[in-house]
């Protein structure tokens, strides 16, 4: 049976090519193509023989470009008798970008290439494949040279869903029961099983580290807010270290000013034993009571003092004597109605009421810039009735 040396695929030809540059026989290494594509530089396998000319050359192959012509070949001996000599081969256009073989053929007495390998060459190397494209840019998937298959070696069965120490130690020892079948020492100050337990320490070690950085790796699967606040920051987006929680609190006072110090009053979440809105002061806890949380006041910076008054319980809108009125989203001004009243005594001035009105000086709202007014709906939007409001 004859095989083609074609056909059969080897993963290192090393030892071939060794027994070549060692023996009498010649055989083509490799090809490089120059720029313009028209000159190939063939090495050979070790010392090129002198009888080649551009009759014994052929290339082979192509799909668009085919029968390609050597016009010229120049052998170039190597002054170093470690490297290889080379042989210069001048085509008469370049090829396309299939896969081209330069081949050496034997030539009859009339000149014509006979096809078959000459004597003095090795049958595996008288043609070598190259590409005349080989360094053109290219975005094309080419298919690769068929390779061998490597021979998978025997691979342990490793139960991959061991994360803790107990799981790790027991598979080491069961992997140690078929690799030394003859070690069954499982006492403690065994040093085979001080090494096993310790490796099983860095495995849990390890497996916990690994966890932690895949449940931090992902802003929905963080549990740090150090992690959070790197996430955030990925996105230009600066987290804040924040604060304790905080709600406004609205007070309805029945006389007309109340005066109360920060530290003398706090607030507390709603406690099942007073049931009543309305505490006495004798009612009140003198114990921040658990498990129900107490926020103390936070005034604003400077104040030391809050200051309560009754005509702050309610303060209406001035509709400027119209009906079905509203306040559009974009509003950012309105008019409210203050409680005070003018002085009746006669023996004011048309001036010094006009003074006082500028001054505030009759107003009862006392509002200032910083104040905060929460608007609260009363009545129904639609209805009309105070049930409806939200």
């Amino acid at each position: 049976m004859k095989l083609e040396a074609g056909t059969l695929v080897c993963v290192d030809d090393a030892g071939r090519r060794g027994l070549v540059r060692r023996s009498e026989l010649n055989g083509l290494d490799y090809v490089e193509v120059d720029c313009a594509q028209t000159t190939l530089t063939a090495y050979f396998l070790g010392r090129a023989p002198d009888w080649i000319t551009a009759a014994h050359l052929r290339i082979e192959g192509g799909r668009r470009t085919r029968d390609l012509q050597v016009l010229d070949v120049r052998i170039e001996r190597s002054d170093d008798d470690g490297l290889d000599d080379s042989m210069i081969v001048t085509v008469d256009r370049p090829g396309d970008f299939s896969t081209y073989r330069l081949c050496v053929y034997a030539i009859d007495d009339a000149g014509r290439p006979t096809g078959q390998t000459p004597a003095d060459f090795d049958t595996r190397y008288a043609c070598v494949g190259f590409s005349f494209k080989a360094g053109c840019p290219s975005d094309l998937d080419c298919d690769g040279a068929p390779s061998c298959d490597e021979v998978q070696p025997h691979e342990p069965q490793i139960d991959y869903l061991a994360k803790d120490y107990g799981s790790f130690r027991r598979l080491m020892l069961d992997r140690l029961a078929l690799l030394l079948p003859d070690w069954n020492e499982t006492h403690v100050p065994d040093i085979g099983i001080t090494l096993v337990e310790l490796l099983a320490y860095v495995g849990d070690n390890l497996s916990y580290h690994q966890d932690a950085v895949a449940t931090e790796a992902y802003l929905d699967t963080s549990r740090q807010r150090v992690s959070v606040r790197r996430h955030a920051r990925l996105v230009d987006y600066l987290l804040h270290e924040g604060c304790n929680a905080r709600t406004w609190l609205v007070f309805e006072v029945d006389q007309e000013e109340l005066t109360l110090q920060a530290s003398d009053f706090y607030a507390i979440t709603k406690h099942p034993q007073f049931a009543d809105p309305v505490l006495d002061e004798q009612h009140l806890p003198r114990v921040e009571p658990q498990p129900y949380l107490g926020f103390e006041p936070r005034l604003a910076s400077g104040q030391g003092t809050l200051t309560l008054r009754q005509a702050r319980n309610r303060i209406s809108v001035y509709r400027w004597e119209q009906a079905d009125c509203c306040i559009g989203r974009s509003a950012t001004a309105a008019t409210l109605v203050d409680p005070g009243r003018l002085p009746e005594a006669p023996e004011e001035k048309a001036s010094d009421i006009d003074a006082g009105v500028a001054e505030g000086r009759w107003h009862q709202l006392q509002l200032k810039v910083g104040d905060v007014l929460a608007f609260e709906e009363v009545l129904g939007p639609h209805t009309g009735a105070p049930a409806d409001a939200d």
